[in-house]
């Protein structure tokens, strides 16, 4: 589908953000059911608007059966990065006529063993939008992250944790909850190796903490192969052949091969991202909502 071609037909249809947000988070997770959890939304609500939005773009943007999600169509992977173009536009917009200027300085906290997609952008468009505002990030481990936070270094922070685990604070709320998988350099099945080289992060992370017990709980003797708080050293030391690592969904790539049980590969628990304001105050407040807003707009 070239966008560009697409202008005239879609002159005058009733496409609306709605539609284009159901459609970037079925997308993105995958699924209906994900989906509509992340947009307080129903499967049927959010399947007929994919329904009319593919409808009025004249094909089909999502290959599914039976209600389960394939994967995208070729429009569907040219019209999904327009899609979060739009929304994150639309977004920016509302923000600048709420004329809302932040002053002040914020200490944020971000782990640096899990991507937040477009957390960049988010805060480079919230100092454009307010210049007297001062933003300090700190990127390191959650554990890391967790003592600052405890000492009052941070103002803002967001935390990995394994989902399920309660709030403890009005302060905190979920971002979002990502499913893990084994990742590896091609087909190889857990009973075939003796020992199992893992490829996973620092001694803290809750993604390693989720390896080492699902390991565990099937007794499957392991080691750590590599070890590193980057991601992508933990993605091309699996896609290298060096190990078996466990990545979640938004850091998979082309070139790893998705391990199932039918590999032998033992269920691990998703894990979820919490954003926490540390420090009460109206400014922290209204920076949270920057992110909420992005984050939630393009998943």
């Amino acid at each position: 589908m070239k966008l560009t071609a697409q202008t005239d037909r879609l002159e005058g249809r009733g496409i609306t953000l709605e539609q284009l947000r159901a459609f970037v988070f079925i997308a993105e997770y995958g699924g209906f059911g994900r989906a509509g959890e992340e947009l307080g939304r129903t499967q049927s609500t959010l399947s007929a608007g994919l329904r009319r939005l593919e409808e009025d773009a004249g094909c089909r943007l999502i290959e599914r059966r039976q209600g389960h999600i394939l994967g995208l169509t070729e429009d569907g992977r040219q019209l999904l990065p327009a899609a979060r173009d739009i929304l994150l536009r639309t977004n920016r917009t509302i923000g600048a006529l709420k004329k809302t200027h932040l002053k002040g300085r914020v200490a944020l906290g971000v782990p640096d063993d899990f991507q937040v997609a477009n957390l960049h952008e988010i805060i480079s468009l919230c100092l454009e939008e307010n210049p007297g505002l001062r933003v300090e990030i700190t990127a390191a481990s959650s554990t890391v992250l967790s003592a600052m936070a405890a000492q009052q270094r941070l103002d803002v922070v967001i935390l990995k944790g394994m989902a399920g685990q309660p709030l403890f604070s009005e302060l905190e709320r979920i971002l979002r909850v990502e499913p893990l998988y084994w990742v590896s350099s091609g087909a190889v099945h857990f009973s075939e190796m003796d020992e199992v080289p893992l490829v996973t992060f620092p001694d803290g992370c809750v993604i390693r903490k989720c390896a080492v017990s699902a390991l565990e709980h099937v007794g499957r003797s392991y080691y750590f192969s590599y070890v590193s708080g980057s991601f992508d050293n933990i993605r091309s030391a699996a896609a290298s052949g060096l190990g078996i690592g466990l990545l979640p969904k938004n850091a998979l790539s082309d070139d790893l091969y998705v391990l199932t049980p039918e590999d032998g590969a033992p269920s691990v628990p998703a894990i979820q991202l919490v954003l926490s304001v540390t420090r009460p105050g109206k400014l922290y407040k209204l920076f949270t909502s920057y992110i909420d807003r992005g984050l939630g707009s393009v998943a």
